[in-house]
C-alpha cells in the first residue's frame, strides 16, 4: 500500500459543487438542506479514519432516511456521486479527476495496477452521506475496487489500510519465499514488524488478503524469474554466480526504490 496526501478539498465544498446545477430549483433546495449533515458526517469520518476506528460509524449507516427517496433521501445522495461527480461533464467531474490524478497512475491499494477509478473506502450504498466526501474516495484500479466491493469493517482489525491516513512504508513487512520446482516462483506473505500493535498487524494482513496482493506479486516475480532462468541456463556456474551477485548489489534492478515491493 502506498500512502497518498489527504485531499485538501473539504466535503462541504465538494458536495456544494456537485449539487450546484441540480434541477428543478426545489430539488436543489432540498439537497442543499443536507449540506450540514454531509459536512458533519465527513468530520466524523476523518476523525475515525485517523484512529483506525471506522467501525464505530454505525450512526452514519443508511442516513439520512429522507421522506422522499428521489429527492432528499439516500438515493439522491448516492446519485450525487454517480450523476453529479463521476459522470463526464457533470459539475463535480473536475473534482473526480483531481482525486484520481493524485495517484499518478498507480493504484495505492496494491501498488501494482493502474488507478483508473475511485473507490469508496466506506461504501456509498451503506453510507450515503459520505458519497462525495473526498477523504472517502481513494484512487484505485478496477481489480482492487471489485475485490473490496461493498464491504465495511465491523472491527478495527477488519479495517483495510487507508492511503490517506496510514503509512507503513518505514518498515519492511512484505516477505517472500521461493516455491518448489518444476518452475521458479515466489510466495509472498505478511511478516509483521515487531513494533507493530496487534491491531495494525491484523489490518495489514486483512489488506493483503482483501486485495489478494500475493497473486499479482507472485505472478510478476514468476515471470521475472522465468526470464532470468532462460538467460542463465546456458552460462557456466561462475558466470551465473557473478551475474546474481551483481544484480543483488545493483540498485538498477530495483524497479520502485521503495520497501515492500514485489521486486525487493
Amino acid at each position: 500500500m502506498k500512502p497518498l496526501p489527504k485531499p485538501v478539498l473539504d466535503a462541504r465544498t465538494a458536495y456544494a459543487t456537485c449539487i450546484s446545477k441540480a434541477r428543478p430549483a426545489k430539488t436543489k433546495a432540498r439537497l442543499q438542506k443536507r449540506e450540514d449533515q454531509v459536512a458533519t458526517a465527513a468530520a466524523d469520518y476523518e476523525k475515525a479514519a485517523a484512529g483506525a476506528a471506522l467501525h464505530t460509524l454505525d450512526h452514519l449507516k443508511s442516513q439520512p432516511d429522507g421522506d422522499d427517496e428521489n429527492v432528499t433521501g439516500n438515493k439522491a445522495l448516492t446519485g450525487c456521486y454517480t450523476s453529479r461527480m463521476a459522470r463526464k461533464g457533470s459539475p463535480g467531474r473536475a473534482l473526480y479527476e483531481q482525486l484520481l490524478a493524485a495517484a499518478k497512475g498507480l493504484c495505492p491499494l496494491c501498488g501494482h495496477g493502474y488507478a483508473n477509478t475511485l473507490d469508496h473506502n466506506l461504501p456509498k450504498a451503506s453510507y450515503p452521506l459520505l458519497a462525495v466526501t473526498p477523504a472517502n474516495l481513494v484512487p484505485a484500479c478496477l481489480t482492487c475496487n471489485h475485490a473490496k466491493g461493498e464491504s465495511a469493517p465491523a472491527s478495527a482489525a477488519e479495517q483495510t489500510l487507508h492511503p490517506y491516513f496510514d503509512d507503513i512504508t518505514d518498515h519492511a513487512w512484505l516477505a517472500a519465499r521461493l516455491t518448489a520446482p518444476p518452475g521458479p516462483g515466489v510466495f509472498h506473505y505478511v511478516n509483521p514488524h515487531p513494533d507493530w500493535t496487534p491491531t495494525l498487524t491484523a489490518r495489514v494482513t486483512q489488506h493483503f488478503r482483501t486485495f489478494k496482493l500475493g497473486n499479482p506479486y507472485s505472478a510478476q516475480v514468476g515471470t521475472e524469474l522465468g526470464a532470468l532462468n532462460d538467460y542463465l541456463r546456458s552460462k557456466p556456474y561462475t558466470a551465473i554466480v557473478d551475474e546474481l551477485q551483481h544484480r543483488a548489489a545493483s540498485p538498477w534492478y530495483v524497479t520502485s526504490g521503495y520497501l515492500n515491493e514485489w521486486d525487493d
